[in-house]
């Protein structure tokens, strides 16, 4: 049989591993790639358990019994649903910023990275969850990692601006100003969501860098020197992203419709305790509370959201008894399913793998 390989190929071209101490090596590298790979997975699915841990901590479910019996039926089933609603802006939103890049993917395969990115950018401290998205993207869709930072980079930065902007937005619709200053200050707050990529390209005219290093601080060691030097490539993706208007346009249009489905359930929920609160005093509420929570670097904003949230409804005349039964209804009704969904999501996105390619079909030739 050995005297035969000659005649089929050239000896270089086949590799014969040598009994003895190659053949080991060989098998015991095998061995160890196989292991990491299996430790690696129990690692990813063990956060997921210790996420839905702090999600149930979080929430405090049992504390939710006497909250729950003052809820008509009907608004118990319609609040989480908008949880589910909201997947689909998400994954469209994705979906513009991929195809800018000139990735096409459904929406409907886009729904657990982008799920599961939005639920982590409100309930971990600064958004520091969103670190394992870039990988997610290349396990499961084949995105070249600098790619997926630079699409986390892009989304998570203009969508932080817009919430601002929104913020604002809703403040002037409040009646705290006389009508005829809100009325001017509403296109100007709007014109105000092209700053984005107004900034970068200044900046990038002016060669201003982002200060990405200052941050590894912030990322695992075995993760950091992948996550820095994908950035350090992501650059020219980062340009291509906010340079281009047409994704602006897009990106504004699907958050604010995100940002409207949130409002939308966090009124419905206030307004079932008490309904004097308007929606867009019910957003400045929710948009305060959440972003002072985020930023206070606590994980998932523990008690510092709730406090905020107590006294701004106390603000607009909600008396401390009904402000606390909207807090907990909150974590029951919101937190509690959204954290749930991004847990199934990012056990779904875990066991994504990229579409084969396709196999070119062989022309028949005429006769």
């Amino acid at each position: 049989m050995i005297e035969r390989m000659d005649e089929v190929a050239d000896p270089e071209d086949i590799a014969i591993p040598r009994p003895g101490r190659d053949s080991t090596t060989s098998f015991a590298g095998r061995h160890a790639t196989n292991k990491s790979r299996a430790l690696r997975g129990l690692a990813l699915y063990a956060l997921a358990f210790a996420f839905l841990g702090l999600v149930l901590w979080r929430t405090r479910v049992w504390e939710m019994g006497d909250s729950l019996g003052q809820v008509n039926p009907f608004t118990l089933t319609l609040i989480p649903l908008f949880s589910v609603v909201i997947s689909l802006p998400l994954a469209i939103r994705q979906r513009f910023i991929l195809n800018a890049l000139g990735q096409r993917f459904s929406a409907w395969r886009l729904v657990p990275i982008s799920y599961y990115g939005n639920t982590v950018g409100f309930l971990t401290p600064f958004s520091s969850g969103e670190i394992l998205r870039p990988t997610l993207f290349q396990r499961g869709l084949d995105l070249p990692l600098s790619q997926g930072v630079a699409v986390v980079l892009y989304e998570r930065l203009y969508s932080s601006f817009l919430l601002g902007v929104v913020g604002l937005l809703a403040l002037t619709w409040t009646g705290i100003l006389p009508w005829m200053i809100s009325a001017v200050l509403v296109p100007l707050i709007l014109t105000a969501s092209a700053l984005p990529p107004l900034a970068y390209w200044a900046a990038r005219s002016f060669g201003v860098r982002l200060p990405l290093s200052r941050l590894k601080r912030l990322v695992p060691g075995r993760l950091r020197d992948r996550l820095l030097d994908a950035s350090r490539e992501s650059g020219t993706t980062l340009s291509q992203l906010f340079l281009s208007p047409r994704l602006a346009v897009s990106f504004c249009l699907t958050t604010y419709l995100t940002f409207l489905i949130m409002a939308a359930q966090f009124w419905v929920l206030v307004h079932e305790v008490t309904p004097g609160v308007s929606l867009s005093e019910a957003w400045v509420i929710l948009v305060t509370s959440n972003v002072v929570g985020i930023l206070s670097g606590l994980p998932l904003g523990l008690g510092v959201t709730d406090a905020v949230m107590v006294s701004l409804l106390g603000v607009y005349g909600v008396g401390v008894p009904a402000s606390a039964t909207v807090v907990i209804l909150m974590r029951g009704l919101i937190n509690l399913p959204t954290g749930i969904l991004g847990l199934l999501a990012y056990l779904t996105a875990l066991r994504q793998r990229p579409a084969p390619a396709l196999q070119s079909i062989p022309t028949v030739s005429g006769e």
